[in-house]
């Protein structure tokens, strides 16, 4: 069929993979629908050009055609499908002259676009982003700890033993009920600096929608009851996806991040997948517990 556009991801195609594997639920209707309705900026114009092959999800940023979501929202993009030759062709018809920016791509879903926008005649250059950081999981905790730099390992086990001296054994679940979810967003606005604004009502409204409609879970710390640390991410692709944490800022001597992080990553090696990924950002502490880098691109350019 030809390509066509909707205004929502209501449309007469198959459910449809993205291109890139490992991109989780970012370039997925459940994650980009929350961020269209929760986070997008005011009068951003959401389309989804679609056809019986693939999917584009773009929003128009003034004279900038872009993959729906922002980059500092959305760790991955890529298209839908096996070919996304003619939503780029009817993209290139309708903007005319626009800019385009498609940030956050893996490695696999850059040559398909590069592809359909040469068959438009689009003048565009491909360039390195900051990369996200991925650990492949081993059939068994011990195995991850032994993998990890003489240094760094013994870091995290002398994290543990002083959380529980100075703490208490922690308790460690994952869970998706609204005390979870309100023990996250206090210990964010209880945090010192960029950390502690970035919490709005908006911001919780966004996170809100994720736990609702795009499968997330919150990892919980505890002792005694009493939360700890949190982590917000998604379970999918065989995989972990890290997206947001946050910690009590009173025991930052005890290091809870890095003990819920171990608890995390033990969780996740259980759960038989294959892949913890700690997204976007190249945080020393990501490296430190095995984290690889996996290059992200941006394709900038021009229809003609």
């Amino acid at each position: 069929m030809d390509a066509d556009f909707a205004p929502t991801w209501d449309f007469p195609a198959p459910a449809l993979r993205p291109m890139a594997p490992f991109t989780g639920p970012f370039p997925l209707p459940s994650f980009l629908g929350a961020w269209a309705s929760e986070a997008a900026p005011a009068g951003a114009e959401t389309l989804v050009a679609y056809s019986s092959d693939g999917a584009l999800p773009i929003w128009v940023d003034g004279a900038t055609i872009r993959l729906q979501g922002e980059a500092d929202l959305t760790d991955y993009h890529s298209p839908l499908g096996d070919s996304i030759d003619a939503c780029i062709a009817l993209t290139a018809r309708r903007y005319a002259g626009h800019r385009f920016s498609f940030d956050s791509l893996p490695t696999e879903a850059i040559a398909p676009l590069e592809r359909s926008l040469e068959r438009q005649s689009a003048m565009f250059t491909t360039n390195r982003q900051g990369p996200a950081l991925a650990v492949d999981l081993p059939d068994d905790y011990e195995s991850w700890l032994s993998s990890l730099a003489r240094k760094h390992r013994h870091e995290v086990r002398r994290k543990q033993r002083r959380f529980m001296n100075l703490i208490g054994e922690a308790d460690y679940e994952r869970r998706d009920d609204p005390e979870a979810f309100a023990a996250f967003v206090g210990m964010h606005r209880r945090a010192d600096g960029e950390k502690g604004t970035f919490m709005t009502e908006r911001a919780e409204g966004f996170f809100q929608t994720l736990l609702t409609g795009a499968a997330a879970t919150i990892d919980l710390l505890s002792v005694d009851g009493r939360p700890a640390a949190a982590a917000f991410g998604f379970a999918a692709d065989d995989a972990y996806y890290l997206y947001n944490s946050a910690y009590e800022p009173e025991l930052i001597g005890a290091a809870p991040g890095i003990v819920l992080l171990a608890s995390m990553i033990k969780h996740s090696i259980a759960d038989g997948l294959s892949r913890f990924d700690f997204l976007k950002g190249d945080e020393r502490y990501k490296y430190h517990l095995g984290g690889v880098e996996r290059p992200l691109s941006v394709i900038e350019g021009s229809f003609a």
